[in-house]
């Protein structure tokens, strides 16, 4: 379990490069998501967005085996590679930030700028990056994948479409669909936090339009269960649940509780 919670914040911290490169060159969108993040199972990287520099197209991310960022060009062949272990973050996003002026005619300065949001501070920002244990990012990598499939379970499950990212803010791999004219579901995989010691699965229902979702007397889950305050109102499957079977479970019980609430 900690050793779980240790890597998550690790790599979040880390991709905060790829959302600054995402945020200062990608396509700006109205909701932020030009910053976000995709897990590739294959090439076991987590990428950024596309950015365009002169009818050309580069993207960014973090090679977990080899903790390098890789820079690749539209057909996925390296550019440039910028090592992470033994040094500090900073000093691997001033030499991107050089890069970037030099080779790229892009403004370093911008990249370097401090994101618009902010994340837990973490206590090891300012060291030197070690090198990730190899079993903790096994597993890491095991739940992360296990949080993709799941967000593709619900869209089949719905006969919807929605893009499955990871928000580098709260660094949920998550996807919201607007079902109808009434509701919309938000569902992902979410770190550690305050709602949860652990990281876990969450499924919330929001009204839109208008409408009010009415969070009283929810059905009992087989696995998982509820969390309603002021904060925060859905259901939760911890990590120490979060096997296959359980989470199609959980996806399948929630999702017949809202869809017959909206339309009750």
């Amino acid at each position: 379990m900690q050793g779980y919670i240790k890597i998550d914040k690790y790599i979040h911290q880390h991709c905060q490069t790829i959302a600054k490169f995402g945020r200062s060159f990608a396509e700006s969108k109205e909701d932020d998501s030009h910053t976000n993040l995709s897990l590739d199972e294959i090439g076991k990287t987590i990428w950024g967005r596309w950015v365009n520099v002169n009818n050309k197209k580069y993207m960014l991310g973090l090679d977990l085996p080899t903790q390098k960022f890789n820079l690749v060009d539209k057909n996925k062949s390296l550019v440039v590679s910028f090592e992470m272990k033994g040094k500090k973050q900073s000093d691997v996003e001033s030499d991107l930030a050089s890069y970037i002026n030099d080779k790229l005619s892009l403004d370093g300065e911008d990249f370097l700028k401090p994101l618009h949001y902010e994340i837990p501070a973490y206590d090891f920002v300012d060291e030197e990056i070690p090198k990730y244990h190899v079993d903790q990012m096994d597993v890491w990598f095991q739940y992360r994948s296990l949080a993709k499939k799941t967000c593709l379970l619900l869209t089949d499950h719905l006969q919807t479409a929605a893009e499955i990212r990871i928000w580098p803010h709260h660094f949920d791999t998550g996807i919201y669909i607007e079902y109808d004219k009434q509701i919309g579901i938000g569902f992902g995989w979410a770190m550690a936090d305050s709602i949860m010691s652990e990281a876990y699965f969450y499924y919330s229902v929001y009204g839109v339009n208008g409408f009010k979702v009415n969070y009283d007397n929810p059905i009992k889950l087989s696995v998982g269960k509820w969390i309603i305050n002021e904060n925060w109102k859905g259901a939760v499957l911890s990590l120490s649940q979060a096997t296959e079977s359980n989470a199609a479970t959980f996806l399948r019980e929630s999702t017949s509780w809202a869809l017959e609430k909206q339309s009750s």
